[in-house]
């Protein structure tokens, strides 16, 4: 874990943060950035890195910068289940809690904007105008967990799989570059952050099930694999019509802005 140098009492931090209009960072005036950038620091972890494990102290809160978290949580029977991803942009941790009900592990190498739990919710008391933009940003998540829930429940696992890919396509800062001409593919880039058997367990099928999903889509030019891990979007009508979901239902879920 690494803390990133930045400038103690200069809001460059946040004006040059590439999730800054898209967190509750953005309901804030000049001199309030100021604030939180005296109380914020980044901080880097590797991916595998535990950031917060379930029952410690919930001492840290903050944003996604950049890359993937995994929220995980241990049954009474031991068995460890993934019950989200975060993505740049979203709030970890729990506010105004003393113990973490859920650990959070870098999915992928991270970069977290940090807080001291205490130091933000004193900050987010003084300025309830930050303090609402989170209430709302909380809320949102909130209802994409729930229509999530409702899909997992009801939907096929092909609408399933597809929806999971549509939401990296349009969250996971995917980045495939051809070795060929070493150059960055214009088409979305769908990252896996995680493997395909943990992806399986998120949605709620095996294994074997997601790969033959997967490989059909590519077969259908829905999608073209680069790697193992890396899959291009060739044809994006196509991969929302399998999802069996509305476009505007998609970016609810994803949270990301609409597509144009």
């Amino acid at each position: 874990m690494n803390d990133a140098a930045f400038t103690h009492g200069s809001c460059k931090k946040c004006d040059t943060c590439a999730i800054h209009q898209r967190s509750f960072c953005r309901a804030a005036s000049d001199e309030v950035l100021n604030e939180l950038s005296r109380i914020s620091h980044l901080r880097e972890y590797e991916k595998g890195q535990v950031i917060v494990a379930q029952g410690d102290d919930a001492e840290i809160v903050g944003n996604v910068v950049s890359g993937i978290v995994k929220l995980t949580n241990m049954s009474m029977s031991g068995q460890q289940n993934i019950v989200g991803l975060l993505f740049p942009s979203d709030f970890f941790g729990r506010a105004f809690s003393d113990e973490s009900r859920f650990s959070y592990e870098a999915a992928t190498d991270v970069t977290l904007c940090c807080m001291s739990r205490h130091a933000f919710e004193t900050f987010v008391v003084r300025h309830p105008e930050v303090e609402h933009e989170l209430l709302l940003t909380i809320l949102d998540e909130l209802d994409a967990t729930r229509e999530w829930t409702a899909m997992t429940s009801c939907h096929t696992t092909m609408q399933r799989v597809a929806t999971f890919l549509f939401i990296l396509s349009r969250r996971s800062d995917g980045v495939f570059c051809d070795p060929s001409s070493r150059t960055r593919l214009p088409r979305p880039i769908i990252a896996l952050p995680i493997g395909r058997r943990d992806i399986a367990a998120y949605l709620g099928t095996t294994p074997e099930t997601l790969s033959r999903n997967i490989q059909t889509l590519v077969r259908q030019n829905i999608i073209r694999s680069l790697d193992t891990n890396h899959f291009e979007v060739v044809d994006m009508p196509g991969l929302i019509d399998r999802t069996g979901e509305t476009r505007e239902d998609l970016e609810s879920m994803s949270g990301a802005e609409p597509l144009r």
